[in-house]
């Protein structure tokens, strides 16, 4: 596998003005690996194309939080496959993590077909969506015919539910789900607003919340939706899918009627030909028309038709379905408004889409299977328009290309979700820094531990050693603890990388780690005095009920003293890190100046950090005396 590793989130403000405090995604990570270890599924992700869960590339993983004076960062790496082999691997982990992923809808199955009144639970399946839903071919469409059924209730020729009456009804807790407080259940906006097609996805919230907006401000449009008829959820469950994507670029043109009649194609670049999955796209403007007015005055409308062409199959639809968003508008130059527009989905079987993908729009002929998803009538203005129509068509940045001619459009993905790292452009190493980490396992036997996890070969021989210094942090180890059953060793160059300090969970154990690292301060204190230790780093490991936490801390020797001075007023390790790392940022902030500086990245593939090393250096090496006999 090839690895690469990133910052896959911090603390700051991001470009979609939301921020996730330090404690929100330590509370995450430490949730995400109890799911993991109580379902009994690899740590990590599934590693998804531009959000898509049907375009698998590799398998994320968060490494821990990291705290510097700038910010926290969520650490993390991706493993990709290079070869077949490693490709059929990840295929069957992803699996079996999307398995046990949407297990956690079936305990509220039998809740959602209880509600529904419905007993016969034959062909229904569980999913975790936006929600734990049911999900059965018709089940929501049974169940409120009068939102579905063409002729029923308000539902249009095209199966088109009117929003007004939807949120009248129901109310709409996120934008496309919508709560039936009578039943206490919840629908959905259809399957298409979703990538592929598909319900693996998360809905177009950007769509559906620009169309919840349009229909709040402005009473006199007709505003009409397609509901999901295959999906219905339990509200208790509703949580939110955070996607980021921040797109920039020139606004559109609004002299639509100066606008040429005819058709134009633009071919998408490389990158959102791989990213999203997007050919060219099509947009046909018609020469102006003229219909009859209620009071025998015509009037002049020019028909606007768009279609996105894609590169891959839409896996929601099956083996070799081509789904294609289209959108239809009419534009009013009296009205200087658009006073019609619709969106679809143009679904090809792989044949005709062979035929269709060749042809201009206006020769295209009707190929596909047609699926209307909205519909707005009555005078919209061209900026609501615009705005509508790019949120529909997600990622196609050939839209604002081609209403202004040119763009400078620039993406930059940032995780959640999807995991495409984010690059640092840094300068130095930090004064001070730290890693929170966790991992499975537990502790036993004395009341603090090292861990050996580090060697050199000598003789032939692998030597597993402690590193403990070569001063005052030396003496003071050797006085608390019998080390002369293992090998010790320290570096006379100024930089002492101590081994994992244990903390067994036995006793008092906020009594012995305060007293431990009050300890360790004092020492490391006295050799930067003595200029003997100039850069440290420190690891302390601790049990949380069968999750191990590991605290590194490292820089400049005096700081990482600093830190470990004030700890038992900040750590209680009787509590999850997601209860204590924001009082810890904020002393690491207060020790150290606000400086740009580098990732510490030596020691996070092992969970700690370290000290890196050049050249040749002097060291200290004590043996226990079967040690040497052997060698």
């Amino acid at each position: 596998m090839r690895v690469s590793r990133g910052v896959f989130d911090t603390d700051q403000v991001n470009r979609s003005k939301m921020r996730f405090p330090a404690s929100e995604l330590m509370r995450a990570h430490q949730n995400h690996r109890r799911e993991c270890q109580a379902r009994g599924v690899r740590c990590g992700t599934p590693c998804n194309l531009q959000h898509d869960m049907h375009r698998l590339i590799g398998w994320s993983c968060e490494l821990g939080l990291y705290l510097d004076s700038e910010m926290v960062r969520v650490l993390g790496q991706i493993e990709e496959p290079e070869n077949e082999t490693e490709r059929a691997q990840l295929r069957s982990i992803a699996e079996s993590y999307w398995t046990a992923f949407h297990h956690g809808a079936v305990p509220l199955q039998a809740e959602i077909l209880k509600r529904a009144e419905i007993a016969e639970s034959l062909g229904a399946r569980s999913l975790q969506l936006e929600a734990a839903v049911v999900e059965k071919q018709g089940i929501a469409a049974t169940l409120y015919p009068e939102l579905f059924i063409p002729g029923v209730g308000k539902v249009d020729k095209d199966g088109l539910a009117d929003y007004r009456d939807v949120i009248d009804r129901m109310t709409e807790i996120q934008p496309g789900i919508f709560h039936d407080t009578d039943r206490d259940l919840l629908l959905f906006a259809h399957r298409f607003f979703r990538r592929s097609l598909s319900h693996r996805n998360k809905l177009n919230v950007d769509f559906l919340q620009k169309f919840a907006t349009i229909a709040a401000t402005q009473p006199g449009l007709r505003v009409r939706l397609r509901l999901d008829p295959d999906i219905i959820g339990h509200p208790d469950s509703v949580r939110n899918i955070v996607e980021l994507e921040y797109w920039r670029g020139p606004l559109y043109d609004d002299d639509i009627a100066n606008i040429k009649n005819g058709v134009a194609e633009h071919k998408a670049d490389e990158r959102t030909r791989k990213f999203e999955g997007i050919d060219r796209t099509h947009v046909w403007w018609k020469s102006p028309e003229t219909r009859d007015g209620d009071e025998e005055r015509r009037s002049e409308f020019r028909t606007f038709e768009i279609e996105e062409l894609i590169e891959n199959p839409s896996a929601g639809l099956g083996d070799d379905q081509f789904g294609c968003r289209y959108a239809h508008a009419e534009f009013s130059a009296e009205e200087d408004a658009i006073t019609h527009f619709d969106g679809a989905i143009r679904a090809y079987p792989a044949d005709d889409y062979l035929k269709r993908i060749d042809a201009s729009i206006d020769r295209a002929g009707k190929r596909s299977e047609y699926t209307k998803l909205f519909r707005l009538d009555n005078a919209l203005p061209i900026k609501d328009w615009k705005e509508i129509l790019t949120a529909y068509f997600r990622g196609n940045n050939l839209i604002p290309e081609y209403f202004r001619g040119s763009t400078d459009t620039d993406i930059a993905t940032e995780q959640g979700s999807d995991q495409n790292i984010i690059k640092d452009i840094k300068s130095d190493s930090p004064d001070i820094a730290a890693l929170v980490t966790l991992a499975e396992g537990t502790l036993s036997g004395p009341p603090i531990q090292f861990f050996l996890d580090q060697f050199f070969e000598m003789g032939g021989h692998e030597i597993y050693y402690l590193e403990v210094g070569v001063g005052q942090v030396a003496q003071r180890l050797r006085a608390m603890f019998d080390l002369s059953t293992v090998p010790t060793t320290g570096f006379r160059d100024g930089i002492l990388n101590l081994p994992r300090i244990a903390f067994v969970p036995d006793g008092d154990l906020k009594t012995t780690f305060d007293g431990f690292v009050t300890v360790l301060a004092d020492a490391l204190s006295a050799d930067v005095e003595t200029g003997i230790t100039q850069r440290a780093a420190v690891p302390v490991t601790w049990e949380d009920d069968g999750m191990l936490v590991t605290l590194a801390v490292a820089g400049k020797a005096d700081k990482v003293a600093a830190v470990l001075e004030r700890l038992p007023n900040l750590i209680d390790p009787r509590q999850p890190p997601s209860e204590w790392i924001e009082a810890l940022s904020g002393t690491i902030k207060a020790i150290a100046p606000k400086q740009p500086s580098e990732v510490m990245w030596d020691g996070v593939s092992r969970g700690i950090l370290e000290i890196k090393r050049f050249g040749e250096v002097e060291q200290q090496m004590q043996l226990p005396d079967d040690l040497i006999r052997k060698l």
